[in-house]
């Protein structure tokens, strides 16, 4: 699957990793796979910015991969570089590397500061 903008006939703007759904007999497209969607909204700060925050698509539902009708989108896009580093970071974060050797560690590890998506978890600058 490939990171892909949608845009539906609402007007929603949809970042996710995208496949096509055909139809075995007509080899139409009838629907997209979305896995790990995000529906983007748009801040503007004080200072003029425009800000790129990314929001669950359905909050009263944990699935993370369902389908959407082909009819039901009206664009597919390339995103930006960071728009992909900023969603690959939120939904696939890295985790801490613990350190080689536990027994003569004396430092503790810091815990990462999670940011939830209700927080604006990814800004991308505009």
């Amino acid at each position: 699957m490939t990171v892909k903008v949608l845009v539906t006939a609402i007007g929603q703007q949809i970042v996710a990793e995208a496949k096509q759904i055909e139809n075995k007999e007509t080899n139409e497209i009838v629907g997209y796979w979305l896995s790990q969607p995000r529906l983007i909204q748009y801040t503007q700060g004080e200072d003029g910015n425009l800000g790129v925050n990314f929001g669950a698509y359905c909050f009263v539902s944990d699935e993370a991969e369902f389908s959407i009708r082909a009819d039901h989108v009206v664009a597919i896009l390339e995103p930006r570089a960071d728009v992909v580093e900023a969603w690959t970071g939120l939904v696939y974060p890295e985790a801490p590397e613990a350190p080689e050797d536990t027994t003569e560690a004396t430092e503790e590890v810091p815990t990462p500061e999670v940011v939830t998506e209700d927080e604006a978890a990814a800004t991308v600058a505009g």
